[in-house]
Formats: structure tokens, C-alpha cells, sequence
């Protein structure tokens, strides 16, 4: 109806008033994260974001820190040197392992030397050595070398090459002149005397040799000086000591 009797007009329904969800949440955080109403959860913010962040950090800077020290301490241990035990009251060592522990320690060797046509014997303290080999070596260079045999017409001009000894109990002597002239002369009873000086110095004290052959310069010899015949296998002959 129109003019003044026109009815006014009445707002007859609701009024409602939509605004988006998301851009209320986007203007109050300004991030567009959601937020909800009071009795509901908000977004975390970002300070309380950056302390986990923070700690995290932390946490696994210390977890690294006591693997570290783990890994080190394992490694430290295992460098650790393990002391040696020590033996028991009354323990001994093996007799065998001896001569290993104490090479500088000498040896004293019972030697056999020609005096006044006999033998005379004489305990004399050699280097000494790993092996009943060198062992053996070292008493006959001893032996040739004394002032003792120096006094022996044969012995005397005799020295020491080689010595080799096999599974069968054999000691190869090899023998060479002490100067130039080979001066072997001797009566048979010298010439024993200096055969039986090697043999008796080397069959006692090592059981290991059971007889002595003697070689000249490397080669088998018929004789020394002229009486024994060296191309035998001597044995030890206790009977030619002084008694």
C-alpha cells in the first residue's frame, strides 16, 4: 500500500551475520591456522613451538655426547694391557725355557785339554746360545781358542769353521789351520789327545751328539797329523782323562 498509510516495515525473520570460519581464524592469527572457540583446542603458537624445537635439540646434542664417551671408553678398555700372571708361591718355570729368559747368562761347560799326555778336565763358562747347535759351536771355538790348548803341539794350529749336527746325533766339525804353514805335526799320542779334546768336550755336555766326525777345510781328511784316521766316527773315550 502506497502513500502515508503505507504499514512499516518489520524485519521478520533472523538476522544472521557469516563470516568464513577460516578468515576469522586467519585474521586473529594472521598465519590462516584454525582456531576454535573457547571450549575447543587452538593452534600451538609459535613460541611454545620453537622451546620443543629448543629441547629436542638439546636432547640429542647429550644422547651424541654419551655415545661418544660409550664408544671411547670400550676402545680405552680394550687397550688396556692385561697384566701377566704371576706364578704361585713354590711355582717354577720350565726348566726348558731357561736359556730363553736369560740368553746373556753363561753357560759352564766341563772341557777336555791335553796335559802332560793325559786329559785334564776343566769347567770353562761359554756364551750362551738358542740351540744345541750353536751351543755345540760355541764350546769347540771356546775349546780351540783357550790358553790351555795353546800349550797342545796340534790343537793349538787348529780352529773352528764350522760345526753341524744331524737327526742321527752326528756332530760335523769342520776344522781349519790357524795360520798358513798347516803345521800338524805331532806324535800319535798328541794327535789322540787333540782328536779326543774335541770329542770328549762335546759328547758329555750335549746329549744330543752321540758321535764326532771330523772334516778338514770342509772336506773329508784321511788324517791330522799322519796317525789317526779321521775318516771314522768317534765316539767319547772316558778312559783317556786323568783319574
Amino acid at each position: 500500500m502506497e502513500g502515508p498509510h503505507r504499514r512499516p516495515w518489520r524485519f521478520s525473520g533472523q538476522w544472521t551475520l557469516r563470516r568464513s570460519w577460516w578468515k576469522w581464524g586467519s585474521s586473529r592469527t594472521g598465519r590462516g591456522q584454525p582456531r576454535r572457540s573457547r571450549a575447543g583446542w587452538r593452534p600451538m603458537p609459535e613460541k611454545t613451538d620453537r622451546r620443543i624445537d629448543s629441547s629436542n635439540r638439546v636432547l640429542l646434542v647429550l644422547i651424541i655426547v654419551l655415545a661418544a664417551f660409550a664408544v671411547s671408553g670400550l676402545y680405552l678398555w680394550s687397550r688396556m694391557e692385561v697384566p701377566a700372571p704371576t706364578p704361585s708361591d713354590g711355582a717354577e718355570s720350565p726348566p726348558s725355557l731357561a736359556p730363553l729368559l736369560s740368553p746373556a747368562e753363561p753357560l759352564p761347560v766341563m772341557m777336555f785339554f791335553p796335559s802332560g799326555g793325559v786329559m785334564a778336565s776343566e769347567s770353562v763358562s761359554v756364551e750362551r746360545q738358542y740351540d744345541s747347535q750353536s751351543q755345540a759351536r760355541e764350546a769347540v771355538a771356546a775349546l780351540l781358542t783357550s790358553p790351555r790348548s795353546w800349550q797342545a803341539p796340534l790343537l793349538k794350529n787348529l780352529r773352528l769353521s764350522a760345526l753341524y749336527l744331524d737327526t742321527s746325533g752326528t756332530a760335523y766339525v769342520d776344522l781349519v789351520p790357524a795360520s798358513k804353514d798347516r803345521d800338524f805335526r805331532g806324535s800319535v799320542r798328541d794327535e789322540l789327545l787333540a782328536v779326543y779334546a774335541i770329542v770328549n768336550t762335546l759328547t758329555p755336555n750335549f746329549e744330543e751328539v752321540k758321535q764326532v766326525h771330523l772334516l778338514i777345510e770342509g772336506r773329508e781328511a784321511e788324517t791330522l797329523a799322519g796317525h789317526i784316521d779321521l775318516s771314522e766316527f768317534f765316539r767319547a773315550r772316558p778312559d783317556l782323562a786323568r783319574q
